[in-house]
Parts: C-alpha cells; sequence; structure tokens
C-alpha cells in the first residue's frame, strides 16, 4: 500500500547544535537526553566552529562532536557549523536549534508527530526568555524554575529552533555562508523567507515551549543586522530560495544579493566587485569577538 505524501513517517531525527568556544553551559545536551522518543531514533550532533572542544562536553553521553578546525584569527560564522551538521546528519527530519535552552521531555517526541502528519512542513517553536532579575546561578538551568520565570518576549525568533525535513534544507542550499551573515546573524530569517518562497508550509508550535536561561548578549542591537535584513528584503520581493553561498558550492548564486548600501545604478559585475571590497568592513562591524564568554 502507498503512504500519502503527507502521512510519511520519520525514521530517524538529527538535532544539531553550534558552539564558537564560546559556551560555558551545556545543559541543553542533559535535557535531549532525557527525551520520551527513544534513543535509537534520534542522534545529537555538536559542531564547534574552532577546534578546542569543552572537557565537560566530551563527557556527555549519546553525543557526536564536529570540529570545523578553523584557525583562531577565523571569524565565527555560525552558517558553517549548521551546514556541516546538515552534511554529516543522519536523520530525515533536522532539528537545528539554539545549545543553551532547556526543553520538556516531550519535546522531539512532538515534534515528529507533526512531520508526520505533513512532509512540506517547516515548523518553528517558540521560546520564552528569562528576565536578567530572575537569573539564578543553579535554578536558572531547572525546567520547574524557567517554566515559572519566564516570559514571552519574541514572536518571532527565528533561531530558537528550525525543524524540517533534511530534503528541504538540501534543496535551499542550507544556510547562507556570506561574511555579511556572520557574527550577530539573521540566517534564522533567511531560512524562513527562502522556504517561504519555495512555498513549503510555515507553522509555529502553539503549546510546545522551549526555555532560555538569561546571558549576557541575550538581545543583541537591532541595527547589527541592518546589511542582513536589506539582502533578506530583496529575496522576499524577488521570491528567491538560494543562498549567495549555500551548502553545495557549485549551486551558489552566480550574482549575489547584495545590501541597499552596496547596490546603485552600477551594473551587475561592478557592484560585485564593491561589494566584495566591503564585505568585510561589513562583517568587522557585525562581528561577536569570539572570546567573549556568553
Amino acid at each position: 500500500m502507498k503512504v500519502a505524501r503527507h502521512m510519511r513517517g520519520i525514521e530517524r531525527i538529527s538535532v544539531i547544535m553550534v558552539d564558537g568556544s564560546f559556551r560555558e553551559k551545556f545543559h541543553m545536551v542533559d535535557y535531549l537526553n532525557k527525551q520520551t522518543l527513544p534513543k535509537d531514533q534520534y542522534e545529537l550532533i555538536w559542531v564547534e566552529f574552532y577546534s578546542e572542544v569543552n572537557e565537560e562536553l566530551k563527557k556527555k553521553p549519546n553525543l557526536r562532536i564536529i570540529t570545523l578546525n578553523n584557525s583562531e584569527d577565523t571569524p565565527y560564522h555560525s552558517s558553517y557549523c549548521f551546514n556541516k551538521g546538515i552534511e554529516e546528519s543522519k536523520g530525515d527530519l533536522l532539528v537545528i536549534i539554539d545549545a543553551d535552552q532547556v526543553v520538556e521531555p516531550t519535546f522531539l517526541e512532538t515534534i515528529k508527530k507533526e512531520h508526520e502528519k505533513c512532509d512540506e512542513l517547516v515548523m518553528y517553536m517558540q521560546r520564552w526568555d528569562e528576565p536578567k532579575e530572575k537569573h539564578h546561578p543553579v535554578k536558572s538551568y531547572e525546567l520547574d524554575y524557567l517554566k515559572s520565570v519566564c516570559r514571552f518576549l519574541n514572536p518571532v525568533n527565528y533561531g530558537g529552533c528550525l525543524t524540517v525535513r533534511k530534503k528541504w534544507l538540501l534543496k535551499i542550499n542550507g544556510y547562507e555562508k556570506d561574511p555579511l551573515f556572520g557574527g550577530l546573524h539573521a540566517n534564522g530569517r533567511d531560512c524562513y523567507t527562502r522556504f517561504k518562497n519555495l512555498g513549503l508550509h510555515i507553522k509555529w508550535h502553539p503549546t510546545e515551549r522551549m526555555y532560555h536561561p538569561w546571558h549576557p548578549g541575550t538581545l543583541a542591537p537591532s541595527e547589527t543586522y541592518t546589511p542582513q535584513l536589506s539582502i533578506i528584503r530583496k529575496r522576499e520581493l524577488n521570491l528567491t530560495w538560494l543562498p549567495n553561498y549555500g551548502l553545495d558550492p557549485s549551486r551558489d548564486k552566480e550574482v549575489k544579493d547584495l545590501p541597499d548600501a552596496l547596490a546603485g545604478s552600477n551594473t551587475v559585475k561592478p557592484q560585485r566587485k564593491i561589494g566584495q571590497k566591503v564585505y568585510q568592513v561589513y562583517y568587522k562591524i557585525l562581528e561577536m569577538k569570539r572570546k567573549w564568554k556568553v
């Protein structure tokens, strides 16, 4: 009997988390290891942009650690980590999640059930944030405490958690690796836009929540995203779903999307040359110091 397209099962989930040698807490791995979903139905992947991995993290069970081994003077760019995780993942459903949150034991089971209803689903999970004044050095990493103090502050946190079948991330060629999307980034919103342009079904789960302990830098200044949002706006209007630089270099766009500050009345070629020269200027503005402990 042929299974209807909207009811295809999920054989395995790959949960992808990323780091740039700045994380000091690894509680998310513990909560993901306590899921109601059987462990043979999901894998945990941690991708480190540099080479050093915290000793505490190495001791975590059921965790596959991948290091990109970039030199210390290479500016951190999370998209390289996301794309490597996608490339190395063994699951047909991917959960790409911010690695400093706390989730319910039913988190992955809930996600699996939703995606088994619809093959073309792109689902995001709502993140609830802990106020700074409620932060506690111990309690802030306990589920019950966070549930009592966290508040819903950002209804469109695209970077909190993306859940989608792997084939669709491959279809849009993964995350944007353009230097403008490094450091403080809007690459989650960019993926959302390209999924939407592709015509997939997008949903925010109405009840399953993630809880985010407060830390310095939780809320970044919105102006740091200006060049990225300019590019995303162009993609919204042009209904394009490929990045400038993606997972598969052979599918990179020949004519790059540039922010308004780099676009003018010149022809495409000069614009591209200008863009390459000033990418690093923009990047320095956006780059978060790698060794800043968050």
